[in-house]
C-alpha cells in the first residue's frame, strides 16, 4: 500500500502522478505498463517517486484505490427500504448507477477490466480487500433488510446467499466489461439487464413446494 508519507505529497503533483499512471495502466495493463514512462511523463525522478511509493505495484494500488473509491461513491450508502418493492427498486438503481459510471468513465472501465489481477496478486490484494470489506458489509445489510421485508428468500443461509451474490458479481464484472469493449454501451446495457436478472433469480423468494414423500 502507499507509504504513509504519500499523503504529504503536494496534492496537485500527486494527482498529476496518479492521472498519468491511471492512463498508462488503463492502456497497457499492470504487466505492460512502464514505471519509468509514468515517472517521465509525470515529471518525477525515481528517487522522489520512491520516497512516496514503493514501486509500480504500489502506484497501481493507489490508482485502483482511487478508482474504487469513485465507484463506491456511486454505489452510495445503503438505506433501509420501506417495502419489498422499494428494496428491489433501490437495488436496481444502485446497480445501474455503477453501469452508468462505467459508460461515462472510459479510463475507469479499462482499469476495472484488470481487477481480476488485484484479487490474485499478492502485493495488490490489500488494495482489493480495502474495497471488498465495505462492499460485503453493504450487501450483507441489504440482504438482512430484504429478508425482513420478504423480498429475499429465507430458505438458505444468509452467508451462502452473500457468498453466491459476490461470486456472481465477480464472475460477471469481467464479462460485462468485455461486452462493452467489443460492442459499446448498448451491449453493456443489455448485458447488465441479464446480470441483474441473475441476481433476482438468486435472491427472490421461492414459492413453497411440497416435498415428495420418501419411499419406504
Amino acid at each position: 500500500m502507499p507509504r504513509p508519507r504519500s499523503s504529504r505529497l503536494d496534492p496537485e503533483r500527486r494527482q498529476t502522478l496518479l492521472a498519468v499512471a491511471a492512463e498508462e495502466f488503463a492502456e497497457h495493463g499492470f504487466d505492460g505498463a512502464s514505471y519509468n514512462r509514468i515517472l517521465e511523463r509525470a515529471g518525477f525522478s525515481k528517487g522522489v517517486a520512491y520516497y512516496y511509493f514503493e514501486g509500480k505495484d504500489d502506484l497501481y494500488a493507489a490508482v485502483l484505490g482511487q478508482t474504487l473509491e469513485a465507484l463506491a461513491h456511486r454505489f452510495g450508502a445503503w438505506q433501509a427500504p420501506a417495502s419489498a418493492e422499494d428494496f428491489w427498486r433501490t437495488l436496481r438503481e444502485r446497480y445501474f448507477a455503477l453501469i452508468a459510471y462505467v459508460m461515462e468513465e472510459e479510463r475507469a472501465a479499462r482499469l476495472l477490466r484488470g481487477m481480476s489481477l488485484v484479487r490474485t496478486h499478492p502485493k495488490l490484494h490489500d488494495a482489493w480487500l480495502r474495497f471488498e470489506g465495505p462492499l460485503v458489509a453493504w450487501f450483507q445489510r441489504a440482504l438482512e433488510d430484504g429478508r425482513k421485508l420478504g423480498a429475499v428468500r429465507g430458505d438458505v443461509p444468509e452467508a451462502l446467499l452473500l457468498t453466491a451474490l459476490m461470486g456472481i458479481g465477480q464472475a460477471t464484472d469481467g464479462w460485462l466489461l468485455d461486452q462493452w469493449a467489443r460492442a459499446g454501451a448498448p451491449a453493456l446495457q443489455q448485458g447488465a439487464e441479464q446480470v441483474f436478472s441473475l441476481f433476482e433469480d438468486l435472491l427472490a423468494p421461492r414459492p413453497s413446494r411440497a416435498r415428495p414423500a420418501r419411499k419406504r
